[in-house]
């Protein structure tokens, strides 16, 4: 059978008259592990498979391969909740152009909202959870004409329309992750992408209460020698890319410290020097000598601070503390990686008010100012799949019919259904960050130590013009009805006109 998958980008269409890729995938950090994996494990099966990377295309248009689009026996997409507006799009186009051909779709989103979408979209199957095993079972299915009833993973119409969840297979075992053929990149366009994508481990041990990740309280690391070897046979094609890097897609790269020791171990005794770009946590670095074996091979990393206070921590229930982050940054400063390293924090997550948003800056500009690691601030947004996103939706705040349209990151009421600070204060806290900017452009000068984004729906809504109280609007049309009350005229302070950026952070890569 061929198959057509797809990767759609994160894009949106506020500026432009047509939608712009945006973010991460704006500036290309590395292909869509995913799409490129299950087209591996088709092609290892005896099926045809093509990628549509419109993430490397920066668009979302799916014409293009209409050539291929035109034989194939199954169309893909693969969507998280931030591409899932380009994937609405995608499916809309492949319904113009092939009517009848199945379509099926993956990934963390669709896994969420498996019956809104079956009920609300043209499409055929959504495979929930992993996709190795059910796409193939899907394909052969299909082919011989039979009923997809013994699919696993799959969720599908029956001829009433009724919605039909199938039983979730196994888990793929730790072993069984290392077994699926990698990637083929070698079809890559030179130099578009930033670096590589592999993956070693699934999941994560812990269950932040904002944090989004399919497999929680569930982590799974493939044995460090099929990991090497893996990574290993991919290095060659990283010069393909811009960076020569290799981004390590785990949710946490380091999650066991004994497995990322033994890694190293192997990269010294085969000689072998890749560049990585992986997360960590702070917990992680502080194992004996990880940070020193894992120093040679570091391009960036990402550590997932979160909060500048331990309260925060503990309901976020993160497993550290403040001490924990500063002691791992001093350790990075001290063996020369904190130039490497991106402490990621979240600020105005729903019980914060300005107090606990200004303590976790302060806490931040403590950590660049002292030990040099950068610092990523980003406002707390309102993605399903989080503890704190699904008590708003018990309690009817949001659901998953506001995230079909680009811009869902832009609108207001999702934006202060989560952030509880004012207008006003979150204009204050921007100005703090300001601050924070000027003064490591003066620490650092070469380099960019502060990552902040102000929140688009603040910045389009409530402006600095209106934010400035004056004796407008009904005090506008009382004047007006009794002018004999003015009878000098009145002078109006003027608006500060600050260039400030809603650009979401991105970490250092290249940087």
């Amino acid at each position: 059978m061929k198959v057509l998958l797809v990767a759609p980008p994160i894009m949106d269409d506020l500026f432009w008259d047509k939608p712009q890729a945006i973010a991460m995938d704006a500036v290309r950090e590395c292909p869509p592990y995913g799409v490129y994996l299950l087209q591996a494990v088709l092609r290892q099966a005896q099926h045809e498979a093509i990628v549509a990377d419109l993430i490397a295309d920066g668009s979302d248009q799916i014409e293009p391969y209409l050539k291929d689009l035109q034989d194939c026996g199954l169309v893909g997409i693969a969507a998280t909740s931030m591409s899932w507006p380009t994937a609405v799009s995608v499916i809309i186009q492949l319904r113009k152009l092939r009517p009848d051909v199945p379509i099926v779709l993956g990934g963390i989103h669709p896994t969420m909202f498996d019956y809104y979408i079956l009920n609300t979209y043209q499409v055929d199957y959504i495979v929930r959870g992993e996709g190795e095993i059910a796409i193939q079972a899907l394909c052969a299915a299909l082919e011989r004409g039979d009923g997809v009833e013994n699919v696993p993973n799959l969720s599908w119409r029956d001829r009433s329309g009724q919605v039909v969840r199938n039983p979730i297979g196994p888990k793929l075992s730790k072993t069984a992750l290392g077994d699926f053929p990698l990637p083929d990149f070698s079809s890559l366009p030179m130099k578009l992408y930033k670096g590589l994508s592999i993956e070693s481990s699934r999941g994560c041990a812990f269950d932040c209460s904002f944090c989004s990740t399919s497999y929680r309280k569930t982590w799974r690391g493939m044995p460090a020698e099929v990991f090497v070897d893996r990574l290993q046979q991919m290095m060659p094609q990283a010069e393909r890319t811009q960076l020569d890097m290799i981004h390590v897609i785990d949710d946490e790269f380091t999650m066991n410290p004994k497995r990322t020791l033994e890694i190293t171990e192997i990269f010294r005794k085969r000689s072998l020097t890749p560049t990585l770009v992986f997360d960590s946590r702070a917990t992680d670095l502080l194992h004996e000598g990880l940070i020193a074996s894992i120093a040679p091979y570091t391009g960036q990393f990402l550590v997932g601070a979160e909060c500048g206070y331990d309260e925060g921590l503990l309901k976020i229930g993160k497993g550290t503390t403040t001490q924990i982050l500063e002691d791992a940054a001093r350790m990075l400063h001290k063996h020369g990686l904190s130039g490497q390293a991106d402490f990621s924090f979240v600020i105005g997550l729903p019980w914060e008010t300005a107090k606990e948003v200004r303590q976790t800056c302060a806490f931040a500009a403590h950590l660049f100012a002292t030990y040099g690691v950068r610092i990523l601030l980003q406002w707390y947004c309102q993605i399903p799949g989080s503890r704190l996103w699904e008590a708003d939706r018990d309690a009817g705040l949001v659901n998953e019919a506001m995230y079909n349209n680009y811009g869902f990151f832009r609108d207001l009421y999702l934006f202060r259904a989560g952030v509880k600070l004012s207008p006003k204060e979150i204009w204050q806290i921007s100005g703090l960050v300001t601050s924070l900017q000027t003064m490591s452009r003066l620490q650092y000068p070469d380099r960019t130590m502060v990552e902040y984004g102000h929140p688009e729906p603040i910045a389009l809504f409530y402006p600095e013009e209106v934010m400035t109280r004056h004796p407008d609007g009904l005090a506008s049309l009382r004047e007006v009805a009794m002018p004999e009350k003015t009878l000098q005229p009145i002078r109006l302070d003027p608006v500060s006109s600050r260039a400030i950026s809603t650009e979401r952070p991105l970490r250092h890569i290249g940087a």
